[in-house]
């Protein structure tokens, strides 16, 4: 039984998708990712050799004195991680004047961290999501589950999702129901309604959870001569003329993001569409490392 064009279709992207995360995760894997994000666990495993950055509180001083170079503890949970990647696909993410939209380029992103997730042997789970849940798939481990993810991640990018707003809860909401393991969260949106809730104190309590802000440079380009005709993503029935940055400046938005983390204590960081996303994310791995969340 042969299968139809747009399966195949789909297959083909999907290909495509994992070809790019695989270049893109080179960089990650050669330490960034894997050293980033330890496990919690308590029961030791095994040890390794030390990686230049990580927290001198890991290494096992003991071997190192025995092999004469420095190598660090693994515990169970660092070898066996939930990572969690929830993905705002409300229709202002759609939008974009780069050669990506934001939804394309937090795609990619997620591809990436997705495939280096499952190449070193995590669990990975997905969320896509606006102001309600619209899929999630539980943690697993394999290849199977890479592929599965890439397939819904082409299907999200290149199907515009009509219907809700930007609503963070959601995703809150859903990933605070996986309460028996600590998960790695990677909550990718482009916060454009600046609302936080309190809820995320209760997340991060049992998961470790990063803040993913993609925007388009040109969202936030203060100028008193450009103008457009323009329809709010997130309210068809809001037109007008304005111009980029007519809400708030890039300033401003990482301001609340900053205060953000400060209050609730994780991480995070913003995303410009038009930058490489292998660099774009060896920087916030690197500096997740450095400050230690």
């Amino acid at each position: 039984m042969t299968e139809d064009k747009s399966t195949i279709e789909i297959l083909k992207k999907a290909k495509l998708l994992e070809l790019v995360s695989k270049r893109n995760s080179v960089s990650l894997l050669d330490g960034h990712f894997r050293t980033t994000i330890p496990g919690r666990g308590t029961e030791f495993r095994e040890a390794r050799k030390y990686v230049a950055g990580e927290s001198i509180r890991l290494i096992d001083w003991n071997m190192t004195a025995r092999l004469g170079e420095p190598h660090v503890k693994i515990f169970q949970e660092e070898r066996e991680r939930n990572i969690i990647l929830a993905i705002d696909v409300s229709p202002s993410m759609y939008f974009g004047w780069q050669e990506h939209t934001k939804l394309e380029y937090a795609i990619e992103m997620a591809a990436t961290i997705a495939y280096s997730a499952i190449d070193v042997g995590d669990r990975l789970g997905f969320i896509f999501f606006q102001d309600k849940v619209l899929e999630e798939q539980p943690a697993r481990r394999g290849k199977r589950q890479l592929y599965q993810a890439l397939h819904r991640f082409v299907h999200y990018r290149d199907n515009i999702t009509e219907g809700g707003r930007t609503d963070i809860r959601s995703a809150i909401h859903a990933i605070s129901k996986y309460k028996s393991s600590r998960s790695v969260v990677f909550l990718i949106s482009d916060f454009i309604d600046l609302d936080i809730p309190d809820d995320m104190r209760y997340l991060v309590s049992s998961h470790d959870v990063a803040m993913m802000h993609v925007y388009d440079p040109l969202e936030y380009f203060q100028s008193d001569h450009l103008k457009f005709y323009f329809k709010d993503p997130e309210d068809s029935k809001h037109l007008g003329v304005g111009e980029p940055g007519r809400f708030r400046t890039l300033e401003e938005q990482k301001d609340y993001l900053k205060k953000t983390s400060v209050r609730y204590g994780l991480s995070w960081d913003s995303f410009p569409s038009d930058r490489a996303v292998h660099l774009s994310l060896g920087n916030f791995f690197q500096k997740k490392r450095r400050i230690g969340r």
